[in-house]
């Protein structure tokens, strides 16, 4: 008689607060990886104290854990929520055990940002794995359970009694350690963020109560006009501003970097500045940032959101504005100018199956340029060196250094194969600039010429155990923060605007940031209003009226 086996899964019976509990718990001890990882760092584990105080966490964690399931735990509701927080988990658990990344409202506002190159540049088997294992196959399980509800009454204030009782605990051990967890929380806010699903859960809500809403966008000014030296000119202006992606001032050649990663750079003319600090640690942050008159200070997202920036105002001056795009927009900042998203374009050479080099950027470009038609500003948004899969970002017969990452899990390659791999999207940056700046000197002809480059932010390429960016800009490292900077000015734009090249070198030291930048370009192109603040105009010292 031939045996038969039966895999079926009996279907268990819990209440409603069981449910939630043994759900709490699956996450505290399967989602947390990286968490009790800090953790461990952190605290001092050879006492008694330190044992004492990591069993207290792992204990308040799975209570705090229990309140949020609880409410989630509705008739109907509970395991298709459930299901979503289990996939969630499930790959921010990755991300924060692969990369060291922690999860805040920012760093959501990033992943929504992005684009499908960029999701597909993150996508790896390990990835799959962590989806299939801790967030499809725990979300095909809890429908084999049957929750027991009460009535609504009861049920309602079985979860008030409860959830109470959690909180209490949970206040009553935080107190019992005040000491711990005051020196906890004040030195290392950043493991906080690292409680899986509590992180993306809170920052996921953070970003849809504030992100979401719609918002009158007012004007900061209504003067903005070329100054009588500007229609003095005999030419017109043609702006180039490049937006740089990931590129971290200390592997920039040309910034004193022990390898040549911008030989072509080093042969121009520029006015390179050393010591330069990004708004923030992600695109969604920096460039909104930048292009606003906030200071870092003062910005937020909701701010910029609600007032015109930068390319307003230039256009109000009399400008033509284009956006040119080879990454994942503009965020917001080019909404009411011309926009083009080039990143599709299936152009031999420079585009293969999956997207296109940096180089697509100036396709094309003469044709918006010629005939001379009045002064253009144009921004380039280049993919530059956004990771993780950096050896993407080059064509491979630009790849200098040599072995390289070809995973996009750095983690398994070594540290020289990274470093390669990110030192050749800095070549091929310097390729694409030179080329850049190349063909704006064939312009001088017809315009007064000029470009103005800077990144977005840095990247940490394993230093302190981190990978690729987004850090709070409180805690980033200094890999995070620092970026690249340079002016190329060609000799009839100094000229016409008296600009004393020697006198720009001796600032190059000096620190500025991101905050400089709107007002820098507006003194460059000789715009008026009283918006302008010629105390961060980095070449206002330098203009011999």
């Amino acid at each position: 008689m031939p045996i038969k086996f039966d895999f079926k899964i009996k279907k268990q019976h819990l209440k409603s607060t069981q449910f939630s509990f043994f759900i709490a718990l699956f996450f505290v001890i399967f989602y947390n990886t990286a968490f009790f990882d800090a953790l461990l760092n952190i605290i001092e584990i050879t006492s008694a104290r330190g044992i004492l105080f990591i069993v207290n966490v792992a204990i308040v964690l799975t209570l705090l854990t229990f309140i949020v399931i609880s409410i989630a735990t509705l008739p109907y509701l509970a395991k298709p929520i459930i299901s979503i927080v289990f996939i969630g988990g499930a790959a921010v658990a990755y991300f924060m055990g692969a990369y060291g990344i922690v999860i805040h409202r920012l760093m959501i506002q990033n992943a929504m940002e992005t684009d499908a190159n960029e999701v597909n540049g993150l996508f790896n088997y390990t990835l799959l794995l962590y989806i299939i294992f801790l967030g499809a196959l725990p979300s095909l399980l809890i429908h084999r359970v049957n929750i027991i509800y009460k009535s609504f009454l009861l049920e309602f204030w079985n979860k008030f009694k409860f959830i109470t009782i959690a909180l209490i605990i949970s206040l009553l051990l935080i107190f019992s350690m005040s000491k711990d967890y005051a020196s906890f929380f004040r030195n290392h806010k950043e493991v906080r963020q690292m409680a899986n699903p509590l992180n993306f859960i809170y920052a996921g809500i953070s970003y849809f109560t504030t992100n979401t809403q719609v918002v009158d966008v007012k004007p900061i000014e209504n003067d903005a006009a070329v100054n009588s030296f500007g229609k003095a000119q005999i030419k017109p202006t043609l702006f180039i501003l490049v937006i740089g992606e990931t590129v971290r001032a200390d592997h920039w050649g040309i910034n004193g970097y022990k390898r040549n990663t911008t030989p072509l750079l080093a042969k121009q003319q520029l006015i390179n500045f050393t010591n330069f600090a990004s708004c923030g640690t992600e695109t969604a942050v920096s460039v909104p940032c930048m292009f606003s008159v906030l200071n870092r200070e003062d910005y937020s997202d909701k701010k910029a959101k609600s007032q015109e920036g930068l390319l307003d105002v230039i256009s109000h001056a009399g400008f033509s504005v284009l956006w040119r795009d080879n990454n994942s927009s503009c965020k917001g900042t080019c909404d009411r100018v011309v926009y083009e998203d080039l990143r599709n374009l299936k152009i031999p050479d420079v585009c293969n199956h999956r997207e296109c080099f940096d180089e697509i950027l100036l396709h094309q470009l003469d044709e918006k340029v010629l005939p001379v038609t009045g002064s253009k500003i144009i921004v380039l948004h280049p993919k530059g060196s956004h990771g993780p899969d950096y050896f993407n970002r080059y064509p491979e017969n630009m790849e200098h250094f040599t072995p390289t990452c070809k995973d996009n899990q750095l983690q398994h390659c070594s540290k020289k194969e990274l470093i390669n791999a990110f030192d050749n999207t800095i070549r091929y940056a310097d390729y694409f600039l030179n080329k850049t700046i190349n063909w704006l000197a064939e312009k001088n002809p017809e315009y007064n010429t000029a470009l103005l480059y800077l990144s977005d932010h840095g990247e940490s390429l394993g230093e302190h155990g981190l990978y690729l960016h987004g850090m709070p800009y409180a805690i980033a490292p200094k890999e995070q923060k620092r970026v690249p900077f340079f002016l190329w000015i060609s000799d009839d734009f100094k000229n016409a605007n008296a600009l004393d090249a020697e006198c720009l070198n001796e600032y190059r030291t000096q620190p500025y940031s991101h905050d400089n930048l709107f007002h820098t370009v507006l003194g460059m192109l000789n715009i008026s209003t009283h918006v302008y603040n010629a105390e961060l105009d980095i070449a206002q010292p330098c203009r011999k009226r």
